[in-house]
């Protein structure tokens, strides 16, 4: 939230401010801590405080209880690591720009060889080998970036809450969200071709022994 706060949300306004807190790995006490962090730097937060953990139940609330032109969609274990003005909003002068997402120093993101646009190669399988389609199809994802709002709703509406929000946009589980995001793109922010922020919550379960585990484009974490 300081690096977040100091970086970004001090370069322009924000309202409607959505946080979802899951019960998971921690107490009733450090959900009220975590409550008292976001209202020092957000103090017209509201919060979804949901009976039980959901990864893809929370990107679908949160999504969906929007109402902004533009969605900021951030991650409690993520941290900024240079400035994040109004600029980051210049991808959106292309009408197919949907997202621009921050390039994160966790991803093998090459700028230079493959530049901005996120999106990977469409194969198909032939008596197991795998065959380039010489095709591409655009890569949504849930980790910290600025969204159309009207394509985070829609989004958020055709979602199923029980699978990995991001998976759904790609691997073959949910044909309605491919279709929406088939003639869209993602643009990966990097001015400078190097990465803008860092995800501090690998580090955080790996000292803690939890594991992320996906299983038919469901995710979840266990204590090892």
């Amino acid at each position: 939230m300081k690096s977040f706060s100091r970086r970004s949300f001090s370069h322009f306004p924000l309202s409607n401010v959505l946080v979802n807190i899951d019960p998971i790995f921690g107490t009733e006490e450090d959900e009220a801590e975590c409550m008292r962090v976001v209202e020092s730097y957000l103090p017209s937060a509201s919060f979804f405080r949901p009976g039980q953990p959901g990864f893809g139940a929370a990107v679908k609330r949160l999504w969906s209880n929007t109402r902004s032109d533009y969605v900021f969609h951030l991650e409690d274990d993520w941290v900024a690591l240079t400035e994040l003005g109004e600029e980051i909003f210049s991808p959106f002068s292309d009408p197919r720009v949907m997202q621009v997402s921050f390039h994160t120093a966790d991803q093998n993101w090459d700028i230079a060889k493959h530049g901005h646009i996120h999106e990977r190669n469409e194969y198909a399988r032939f008596l197991g080998i795998k065959i380039p389609l010489f095709r591409t199809f655009p890569k949504f994802t849930t980790s910290p970036s600025i969204l159309r709002g009207s394509f985070a709703r829609q989004a958020a509406s055709l979602m199923d809450e029980a699978r990995d929000p991001e998976k759904q946009f790609y691997s073959g589980v949910n044909a309605k969200l491919e279709e929406l995001a088939a003639p869209h793109k993602n643009y990966i922010f990097s001015p400078e071709q190097t990465p803008v922020i860092r995800d501090t919550g690998r580090e955080w379960r790996d000292n803690r022994k939890i594991k992320k585990v996906i299983e038919n484009t469901t995710s979840y974490w266990i204590k090892e």
